[in-house]
């Protein structure tokens, strides 16, 4: 018998309101049913407005579902809310560590929330300090959260979520405006907390990147519904049907020029990506055969004497398939 960290049964949270004598209501939240193993690394996506935090506040118990219910680590989420929220760390991301008290250092920020998360005081000495060697926080425990870097308010912050050492963690887009350095050493820090931890991981975050190379399986929300729960590599899988091909080219004088040639190609369906760096330009395009294709648009790079440093056969992504379905079309 498979042992679930999480479970939803058809959760759902309706929103009403009036406005100038007309109700309306949302429903923000559809009859979800989701189920996560122990010890997963499990990503939840959608656009604005899918139902993503509405959902992940209702597994902390801070809002109460209209109807369903959902059990964290076996307790309900409606009966049990304490002891739902002992099992739970959690992290809502945010730009700059409002949620800290900037006029205490690290080790004092930790040592007041532990206080509230009722965590003895002995324990709670033993836990920060490891906290702060695991987070690489300990040279710098005593100085002011205000005089910490945006990565390091982060690292404070993760440190909170586990100081009453919960099995779970509802990671609510953690990565949020860090920037490229501090998300790789934040996205580190949750796969060591994941792997070398245990720590079963709920994380949503708008990244197709990191959810690709953190989350073992992904369920993504449109409109308050789940509507595909699947592997990454399966999620890719449903869209073997597009067949596209990716162009590296030396810097460009004129990109703009170069894009419409490219998407005035007759075998070219849409141009879907284009990543202009320093060195090169990078331009992903969606064709009717790929292996057609390449040497065409070999041939007509070669006569506009651009410097084609690859062109090749591009896989789906999962960007691909999030915005396909985002858009309502079966994947």
């Amino acid at each position: 018998m498979v042992d679930y960290a999480l479970e939803t049964f058809d959760l759902t949270k309706i929103f009403e309101s009036r406005e100038d004598g007309v109700r309306r209501v949302v429903r923000a939240v559809d009859h979800v049913n989701i189920r996560v193993r122990r010890g997963e690394f499990f990503g939840l996506l959608g656009p604005n407005g899918a139902g993503k935090t509405t959902l992940i506040k209702m597994l902390c118990t801070i809002i109460l579902p209209t109807e369903g219910t959902a059990k964290v680590n076996g307790y309900d989420i409606i009966h049990e809310p304490i002891k739902v929220r002992s099992s739970i760390g959690w992290f809502h991301g945010e730009t700059g560590g409002r949620s800290l008290y900037w006029r205490l250092n690290a080790e004092d920020n930790l040592r007041f929330y532990a206080y509230l998360q009722n965590v003895s005081r002995d324990v709670a000495e033993k836990r920060i300090d490891a906290l702060l060697e695991f987070f690489d926080l300990s040279r710098e425990r005593k100085k002011l959260v205000k005089d910490y870097s945006t990565g390091m308010k982060v690292r404070v912050m993760l440190a909170r979520a586990l100081l009453h050492n919960p099995p779970i963690l509802l990671m609510d887009e953690p990565t949020i405006g860090l920037d490229t350095v501090s998300a790789v050493e934040t996205r580190n820090l949750l796969k060591a907390l994941n792997r070398e931890l245990g720590k079963t991981i709920i994380f949503t975050s708008h990244n197709m990147f990191e959810v690709e190379q953190l989350c073992e399986r992904i369920a993504i929300m449109k409109s308050g519904r789940v509507v595909v729960d699947a592997a990454p590599s399966i999620l890719r899988d449903m869209l073997r049907d597009i067949r596209a091909v990716e162009v590296e080219v030396r810097s460009v004088d004129n990109l703009s020029e170069l894009i419409d040639m490219l998407s005035n190609l007759s075998i070219v369906r849409k141009v879907v990506d284009v990543k202009n760096d320093p060195i090169a330009v990078t331009v992903r395009l969606q064709v009717d055969d790929e292996y057609e294709a390449i040497p065409l648009i070999a041939d007509r790079l070669h006569r506009l004497g651009v410097k084609v440093s690859s062109i090749r056969r591009s896989e789906p992504t999962l960007e691909d398939v999030f915005v396909r379905l985002a858009r309502g079309e079966s994947a």
